[in-house]
């Protein structure tokens, strides 16, 4: 089964796929000596296939020499894996694949491609019996192994690569799903609660389905009984395959501290798959606070002088009563008694 042609891709599309190792080489030499490109046939931008487990399908990989000298290149297939940023990369040369890449054949290791001409190459992808459902990423890489100068003028060999890359989706239940990672919320609180501070909210979304799928996020914070105080803030993310993830940082200016701050956020993928996460940091209003405490200190002192000052009334009562009772009463005679 053939996919449907899709229109024609640039070569810096094609040049994506080149190995972060191509960095070490100058400018100069990478854009000289990249003279080939590799592209599915039928013009499409990457190779989109479905296949049950175990079965086979031919396909057919354009690689075309653009320079004026015949080139002998590797041809052959790889997995594509998930990089140290999160993003995804392909095998080294020295890597054997054990996914897509280790499921397809080539009649040959190399190709000659004349001067200004395109090989068309065929080759064959058998899925095997027992291949997990969902999708399967790698790529056809075309290669040379040539000399490049680095920093210092020192030499070295680099295996250049170009590649088209291939979207296999197996048969069987497809299972998007997308996972919240890592959330934190800062703040740095002010002493100053005019005006707000800067929060910041920090996550990964990681791919936990499979199948590659794309989303948008939105972030929000909110103080206590759910006061918005920030956002909504929306992105939209690359295209995760399965295992990848993306990073993501949203800022808020202006945040009041509103004692207790909680971040939400919810990530809506396609295929349909929605996502939630929250959480909270303390944020106190220092200077209510302070203004509060003075105004119970001030009233707490007012009410313990009230309480002195009618304490020494009521004894000075009680002494003056006391003192009445304990005085001699005084009897005069009557005189015509």
């Amino acid at each position: 089964m053939r996919p449907a042609a899709r229109p024609l891709p640039t070569l810096l599309a094609l040049l994506a796929l080149l190995l972060p190792l191509l960095a070490s080489a100058t400018p100069a030499q990478a854009a000289d000596e990249f003279t080939w490109g590799v592209q599915p046939a039928g013009g499409r931008d990457h190779f989109v296939l479905s296949a049950a487990p175990g079965r086979t399908l031919v396909d057919v990989v354009g690689v075309s020499n653009f320079g004026d000298k015949p080139l002998t290149l590797r041809v052959y297939a790889t997995d594509a894996v998930l990089a140290a940023d999160g993003g995804m990369t392909l095998l080294t040369a020295a890597e054997r694949p054990k996914d897509v890449g280790a499921w397809i054949g080539f009649d040959a290791e190399s190709y000659t491609v004349e001067p200004g001409k395109r090989a068309d190459i065929p080759f064959r992808l058998t899925v095997p019996a027992d291949a997990s459902p969902g999708d399967h990423t790698g790529a056809i890489v075309a290669s040379i192994k040539a000399e490049a100068t680095g920093p210092g003028q020192q030499r070295f060999d680099v295996d250049r690569r170009v590649g088209a890359r291939i979207y296999l989706r197996v048969d069987g239940p497809a299972v998007p799903r997308l996972a919240i990672e890592d959330l934190r919320l800062s703040y740095d609180n002010p002493i100053a609660m005019f005006g707000g501070a800067e929060a910041v909210v920090r996550y990964r979304v990681r791919n936990t389905g499979n199948v590659r799928t794309t989303a948008g996020v939105e972030t929000t914070v909110s103080g206590l009984g759910g006061w918005r105080l920030g956002g909504p803030a929306r992105a939209a993310l690359p295209e995760l395959l399965p295992g990848a993830t993306h990073e993501v940082v949203q800022r808020f200016d202006g945040v009041f501290p509103a004692g207790r701050l909680t971040a939400d956020v919810k990530v809506t993928g396609n295929p349909a798959t929605v996502t939630t996460k929250s959480t909270s940091v303390w944020a106190p209003p220092w200077l209510l606070l302070g203004a509060i405490t003075l105004l119970l200190g001030a009233l707490i002192a007012y009410g313990v002088t009230v309480l002195r000052r009618r304490r020494r009334v009521a004894t000075e009562k009680e002494a003056a009563l006391a003192k009445d009772a304990a005085s001699p009463t005084e009897v005069t005679a009557d005189p015509t008694g």
